[in-house]
């Protein structure tokens, strides 16, 4: 009854636990890693936490380390305030709801009351009497297992050498997990640990980090020459006593980086200097006070710093190229101002102000003698067509005027903006083959005018004309799409031409000088605008008629000018004015030769325009048929009733041609089809799609997913006749009155069938008018639809129009007419209308910002697809609505930051998922677009569409997958490959492996695809019944997202793999450094390896895919793996060839390994030649030599994949790409089927001190914090981002890898360059090695940089079959001392007085070429004094001389060895100590010690052997 008593009290009396030590969760953090740092395992981790899931940690959160029974006391109070709730004061120090609670106990939350205190941190100095359940986190261990899994007992006869010898240890993994141990005191009954888990990571490559470790820095500055500390913190508003804490300041060098800026990226600064103000910054930058001091904390614009960097270019602006200044001029004259000097550089004024921002370019002053200023940047290029920029246009308006995209004005115009057009005088419109001061009107080159024969037909001109207008051109070649072509030109420089003539007429024309003067000065459009209009009204004056024929019989200069403007014969004009219904006085002008031409002009603009009010409202777009000589009737290419739009039912109603008596109103005109245009016939693979001419001839046969491929199609195109009719009345009104026609040919016009599009271009000049412009037209709908699925085209017109469903005949573009352009001047604008072009959302990068978002649900039940949403920014709130398949919003953001929008979604269970999509946390910024998913499970984020990968919020209710509208394209492809491979290595049968990851950064390409014969997808995560399946497979991306992310770019990958048609094989990896904690036990256990074949084997089917990549790392060292490592792979094998029977597959499963480097793992661990016989290919992980890592050789520098041998003396010699080639080459007899993997990134380390050894500035050592090395690694695409120079790079001859030293950061990177990889390129292919392998695809850079390099090397070049180039070891068993076999009293011995290893007497490694010469000291080495001494043995260079005999002792050994102790060692005769009963003699095998001397000393020479009493052994037997 008493013992029932007790047990039913003892819960009520246990005492309450208190944690005194959190742990805040990281990016990273697994329970394990955890655990495994606070030395406590798992479980007990767990039962600290037991509100906490390990399967679901989130960063920020804390878990409890260690608890005590007493509670701590109280360290730092704090007062509640107004406002003040237990969640905001908790959230706001980053403590968790249990350790605020803890440390509260008495508090009620709900009566929080101001003047309170509440703990907000528990005191630091802890009883030591108290029972704390765990301790403080203790100094990292060397190994990557925190607790001892396996103890011993010392036994009778033990030393630490047997122990680690009989558990198939080295040294330093004993003596690692047994830290206290002193093995000179060793006790019987002692215990020992003999098992501390995984591999020690000195000894094996270290872990591949998942995920890239960046720095937190978002601006990086390069030190330049006369930078200090103390001038950077100046420059940049820093705490001078933060920066010289961060950086070593007596270090800085040229070239350092260093952080300027952890919250805001600037894209561009200058200098303040003595009496710089806002005001020219204003000028020059087109920004203004208020942005400038957002933008630079801490500066106010009345009292600017001297010496300050000014940010004037925003992150948050359009992308700004490289503008820094590589070209100066001096002025020499006095006569140049900031216009003039533009102008000879052909760049727009607002340039020149930008690069030279200090030059006073107000009111046109003169810039000073001897001033310097800049006349070109990295990214300037000189213009040809500038235009002034109104005030009240937009960027669409120029962009339609002139026929440009907006990425291609933008790239013309570097520092425009389109969102501060008021701030701007000119814009670049063009680039073009001849000079803008000789050219008075220009064409744009579009597909519709890309030849001389093209441009001849409207303009008239012929082929030398376009050649002499334009003088780099050739008529006999195409012209450069985009370019401008000159069509007309004074003869002269159009400004001296204008000055002329305006000069010539100031006596009768004072007015128009007055007028060109206020142009001249101040070059806007109403000022141009205002002069043209006195030009028309002054060349109507009798006496200004009368002074310009004066002029033009006595001033050649004028005559050239005038006859400039009318370049075809005086006859050609009287034949097209007799047509008209004009008077007698305008016709005989024209066919007399009494007056000029221009007066003639003059007198029809006159005549046409009279009484005509061009200020109304010019156009009622009304059909006037009237007025056309010939009626056309409309065409329409839609269905009736399905209202189907496709190029199939267009040629099915029209037998593909259409024309003749097809018209199509745009504006005040009226196109007319003249001709039948025949389209294209194209007809559908399951693949592919051929596309071939009306006839039948000009076939080009196209891969549905190949993008270039696509877009030649839709470029190709075909001519035809087409008028040009004006159906506006007031246009038809004046040229009626003139009896002019109302319809032109026009000749500039495209049909492009693939995509139904037709391009008009007009450049017409009717007699006083002149008609420009240009319009594109849906004419049918697309052939293929499924283009506009492809991020490449989507924001093509074609596909925009289809997105916004228009009918067929609707077009964009614009038409002016314009009254008397002549001496280059614009003329009058009499009428003018712009039409529209098609807009989406997203379409404008660098002119706005954009966010889009699309529903991807695909749940079963229809009702589960929608989602509710709405965003925000500030007060302007949307309100609930449905989202759409696809929706999104463009805005202009605020210049420096500040802009935030927010969405919400609701789903049917009306749960509530919200987010900032633009700016706030999302860190999104810039003009760019930015994506947005929701999918079954989440809503998902990424810069590129369709790529979003980042998970935002997951649902709690996942919907169920509706199947049929499931996109499995992975099992509905090509089961295998297809296509033939251009990769040069293919033909051979070489190959180019490149590993792409499921948790990157960066998609995919099909170009990257293109460029390989096998891609392998890693990882697939595996499980310990050896089952494999989409999950995570990292604890550096352990949440649930991981698996989708995984599968969702497994899918991708494998889908443009099978769409490239280049052959490529596609694989996927299991395994890794994080996921092969169970191929030991699987490989080992029947059954099951049976499931992970059978689970394999399944993936494959399942997904149509070519093969597996054991990516084991790595089976154990001593051999314990070794033959279930084979057989598991003969499995697989036998698997394989079975599976292709059954499947009829013409091409085999592959088999591939991702393979140790490093000879610890080797030698002992993998039965290569067993694996050989069923795998096809090696992929060799040559690189992690050298890391970060925690063991204590994260210690040393170096480059992470060292080609060759370059370290210092007595570093081993093995750690490089040459040394595991070798080894693997000659252990296998089988370079065919070895693959060098190069990696695509770098590794760095901090806390760096100076080099080991002064001669060489690569090897260093880092100091560790904490017990740690820190570092980490970066992908060839983010150096510059994380702030490492590439520029800076020193190039290591010996090892022929580049590396980086930040002396000022105290950081030393390693990487590989372009020059790295060529030479490993030629090594593969000089060792006719396999192929090479690459890590990882997404790593490179978005121009592929470091893959197109890798994918052109000629392996073929180098041999085939399996020949081996390398001088091979001629033994397979290892006859040297190393610290793996041996103590330090043996390591490194050699030679015929050293002691024997396994019965021969020690060599060196020839292999090792730090140690590869044995020294007549009888010690390896590779100086000098090792390898070129009198009896030194140089077995690098001759491996043959390890089996030259003697190997063996040729008798019974009778002599001391080098490890003897001293007074034994080299001694013999009868006065040494006996060995086992009989006097010591000298090794009659050894050439330098065969002799005993009478002084008892082994040695050679007659002073030992010829002596009294001197032994010679080898000729007595002794």
């Amino acid at each position: 009854m008493n013992i029932v008593l007790f047990l039913l009290l003892f819960p009520l009396v246990s005492t309450k636990r208190y944690c005194t030590t959190w742990h805040t969760i990281k990016s990273g953090d697994t329970c394990w890693k955890i655990a495994s740092e606070a030395s406590i395992s798992v479980q007990e981790l767990e039962g600290l936490n037991s509100k906490k899931s390990c399967a679901n940690l989130a960063v920020g959160d804390k878990m409890c380390l260690a608890v005590s029974e007493v509670k701590p006391r109280c360290g730092k109070k704090q007062t509640v305030k107004a406002g003040d709730t237990c969640y905001v004061i908790r959230s706001s120090l980053g403590l968790s709801e249990q350790e605020f609670t803890e440390m509260n106990e008495e508090l009620d939350c709900n009566r929080l009351a101001v003047g309170n205190e509440i703990c907000v941190s528990i005191g630091t100095d802890l009883d030591p009497d108290v029972n704390y359940y765990t301790t403080t986190l203790p100094t990292l261990p060397t190994t990557t297992r925190a607790k001892c899994l396996k103890k011993i007992h010392v036994k009778e006869g033990d030393t630490c050498y047997t122990i680690w010898t009989s558990q198939h240890l080295t040294e330093k993994q004993f003596m690692d997990m047994n830290e206290e141990l002193n093995c000179g005191m060793l006790e019987i009954g002692n215990e020992v640990c003999v098992d501390g888990g995984l591999i020690d990571v000195e000894n094996g490559n270290a872990p591949l980090p998942m995920i890239e470790t960046p720095e937190i820095c978002s601006e990086y500055a390069t030190v330049t020459p006369g930078s200090s500390c103390y001038t950077i913190s100046a420059s940049y508003g820093l705490n001078l006593a933060e920066l010289q804490t961060t950086y070593n300041c007596d270090a800085l060098q040229v070239d350092d980086t260093i952080c300027v800026s952890k919250k805001f990226s600037c894209q561009h600064r200058i200098e303040i200097l003595n009496g710089d103000t806002c005001g020219f910054l204003e000028n020059a930058f087109q920004t203004n006070n208020t942005e400038m001091e957002i933008a630079n904390e801490g500066v106010k614009c009345d009292n600017l710093p001297i010496g300050r960097m000014m940010c004037v270019w925003s992150a948050d602006d359009r992308k700004l190229p490289n503008m820094t200044c590589t070209e100066w001029k001096t002025i020499t004259d006095d006569s140049s101002d900031c216009y003039s000097e533009a102008k000879k550089l052909s760049i727009t004024i607002d340039l020149f102000k930008f690069l030279n921002p200090r030059v006073n370019c107000v009111n046109r002053q003169k810039i000073l003698r001897g001033s310097r200023i800049c006349i070109k940047s990295q990214s300037t290029k000189p213009c040809t067509y500038f235009q002034m920029v109104n005030q009240f246009q937009s960027c669409e308006d120029i962009m339609q005027r002139s026929q440009i995209s907006m990425r291609k004005l933008l790239e013309l115009n570097p520092t425009f903006r389109c969102d501060k057009m008021a701030k701007y005088e000119q814009i670049c419109l063009g680039i073009g083959p001849f000079r803008q001061e000789q050219c008075i009107s220009s064409r744009r080159v579009t597909p519709e005018n890309d030849n001389c024969d093209k441009i001849m037909r409207p303009t008239g001109l012929s082929r030398e004309q376009i050649e002499a207008l334009n003088p780099e051109v050739n008529c006999w070649e195409s012209f450069e799409w985009g370019t401008l072509i000159c069509t007309a030109s004074l003869g002269v420089d159009t400004k001296n031409a204008q000055n002329l003539v305006v000069t010539s007429l100031k006596d009768v024309s004072p007015e128009l000088a007055r007028k060109y003067d206020i142009y001249t000065s101040n070059p806007t459009e109403a000022a141009e605008n205002d002069m043209n209009e006195q030009l028309v009204r002054d060349l109507q004056n009798p006496n200004v008629n009368s002074k310009l024929k004066e002029l033009y019989k006595s001033d050649e200069r004028i005559r050239k000018i005038l006859d400039s403007q009318h370049p075809l014969p005086r006859q050609s004009y009287c034949d097209e004015i007799q047509k008209t219904t004009m008077g007698y006085n305008i016709k005989s002008c024209y066919c007399g030769n009494e007056e000029l031409l221009i007066y003639c002009q003059v007198l029809v603009s006159n005549f046409m325009t009279e009484g005509e009010d061009f200020n109304e409202e010019s156009q009622n777009v009304t059909t006037l048929r009237a007025f056309r000589s010939k009626r056309g009737v409309g065409c329409n290419f839609n269905h009736p009733f399905s209202g189907e739009d496709s190029l199939e039912y267009f040629t099915k109603i029209h037998g593909g041609c259409f024309g003749g008596g097809c018209s199509f109103p745009v504006g005040f005109l009226e196109i007319s089809i003249d001709a039948d245009i025949c389209a294209p016939l194209i007809s559908f693979g399951i693949d592919s799609l051929s596309y071939c001419t009306k006839d039948g001839n000009d076939c080009n046969q196209v891969d549905k997913g190949d993008a270039p491929g696509l877009k030649f199609l839709t470029e190709r195109k075909v001519g035809g006749k087409f008028s040009l009719c004006a159906i506006g009345s007031k246009l038809v009104k004046i040229l009626s009155k003139g009896g002019v026609s109302l319809c032109w040919d026009i000749v500039a016009t495209d049909y492009y069938g693939f995509v139904g599009k037709l391009s008009i271009s007009s450049d017409l000049n009717l007699i006083a008018f002149d008609l420009e412009g240009g319009a594109v037209m849906k004419v049918h709908g697309l052939a293929f639809p499924e283009i506009c699925d492809r991020v490449d085209f989507e924001c093509e017109d074609y596909c925009i129009w289809k997105n916004k469903n228009w009918e067929n005949g609707k077009a964009y573009g614009f038409f002016n007419f314009r009254l008397l352009k002549v001496f280059g001047f614009e003329g009058i604008k009499i009428f003018s209308e712009t039409f529209d072009a098609p807009k989406r959302v997203g379409c404008d990068a660098g002119k706005e910002a954009a966010v889009v978002i699309r529903n991807e649900r695909t749940c079963r039940d229809d009702q589960d697809r929608d989602v509710e949403r709405r965003c925000w920014s500030g007060d302007d709130m949307m309100n609930w609505e449905f989202l759409q398949l696809e929706w999104g919003f463009a805005f202009k953001p605020k210049p420096f930051g500040g802009t935030l929008f927010v969405c919400e979604f609701i789903d049917r269970h009306e749960q509530k998922i919200g987010f900032d999509v633009y700016g706030g946390k999302s860190k999104n910024k810039g003009k760019n677009t930015f994506y947005y998913a929701v999918r079954n499970d989440g809503i998902y984020f990424g810069t590129e569409k369709y790529k979003e990968d980042q998970l935002m919020g997951s649902w709690d209710n996942v919907c169920e997958e509706d199947k049929e509208s499931e996109d499995d394209s992975s099992t509905a492809d090509s089961a295998e490959p297809t296509g033939s491979s251009s990769v040069p290595a293919a033909s051979c049968g070489k190959r180019i492996v490149g590993y792409y990851t499921g948790w990157g950064e960066r998609e995919i390409t099909e170009n990257q695809l293109k460029k390989l014969t096998h891609v392998i997808f890693a990882f697939v995560a595996m499980y310990a019944d050896g089952s494999v399946k989409f999950g995570p497979v990292s604890a550096d991306d352990p949440g649930p997202q991981a698996g989708k992310k995984a599968e969702r770019r497994f899918v991708d990958m494998k889908k443009k793999a099978r769409a490239v048609n280049s052959g490529v094989r596609v694989l996927f990896a299991v395994g890794g450094w994080d996921n092969s904690q169970y191929f030991s036990s699987v490989a080992a256990d029947s059954g099951k390896r049976r499931n992970f074949v059978d689970s394999v084997a399944s993936f494959i089917e399942h997904h149509k895919i070519d093969g597996v990549d054991l990516d084991w790392e790595y089976p154990e060292m001593k051999g314990g793996d070794k033959q279930n490592h084979v057989t598991l792979i003969r499995e697989l094998r036998e698997r394989f060839n079975g599976m292709a029977s059954r499947n009829n597959r013409k091409d085999p499963y592959l088999i591939t390994l991702a393979s140790a480097a490093g000879e610890w793992n080797l030698r002992e661990g993998y039965d290569l030649k067993g694996i050989l016989n069923y795998a096809d290919f090696i992929n060799v992980m040559t690189y992690d030599y050298y890391g970060a890592w925690e063991s204590k050789w994260g210690a040393y520098t170096g480059t992470p994949a060292p080609l060759y041998f370059g370290s210092l003396k007595g570093f081993s010699g093995k750690l490089n790409a040459d040394f595991s080639m070798k080894f693997y080459a000659c252990n296998t007899k089988k370079p065919s089927q070895l693959t060098m993997g190069v990696p695509f990134y770098g590794r760095y380390w901090k806390n760096v001190l100076e080099p080991i050894d002064a001669s060489d500035n690569m090897w260093r050592t880092a100091a560790p914090q904490n017990g740690k090395y820190e570092g980490g690694y970066v992908g060839w695409r983010n150096l510059e981002k994380e702030g490492w120079n590439k520029g800076s790079a020193t190039w290591h001859k010996k090892t022929k890898t580049p590396y980086i030293m930040n002396n000022g950061a105290r950081m030393f990177l390693g990487f590989e360059n372009e020059r790295s990889l060529k030479e490993k390129m030629d090594y593969a292919t000089n060792r006719n090695l396999g192929g090479l392998m690459i890590w990882a695809l997404d790593l490179d850079d978005d121009a592929d940089t470091l893959l197109n390099l890798v994918s052109s090397a000629g392996l073929c070049s180098g041999g085939s079959g399996d020949k081996i180039t390398y001088k091979c070891v001629p033994i397979d068993d290892v006859r040297w001392w190393t610290p793996e076999n041996s103590d330090e009293n043996r390591q490194g011995q050699c030679g015929k007085s050293a002691p024997l290893i396994n019965g021969f007497y020690p060599v060196c490694d020839p292999d090792d070429p730090g140690f590869s010469c044995c020294g007549a000291a009888g010690y390896c080495g590779s100086e000098e004094e090792y390898c070129e001494c009198k009896g030194c043995v140089n077995y690098r260079k001759d491996p043959d001389l390890i089996v030259k005999e003697p190997v063996k002792p040729s008798r019974e050994i009778q002599w001391y060895t080098q490890d003897a102790p001293d007074g034994k060692r080299g001694r013999c005769g009868k006065d040494i100590e006996k060995i086992n009963g009989k006097m010591p003699i000298c090794n009659p095998d050894d050439d330098t010690k065969y002799c005993c001397s009478n002084g008892g000393y082994c040695g050679i020479g007659d002073e030992y052997c010829k002596c009294d009493g001197c032994v010679n052994y080898r000729t007595t037997n002794g």
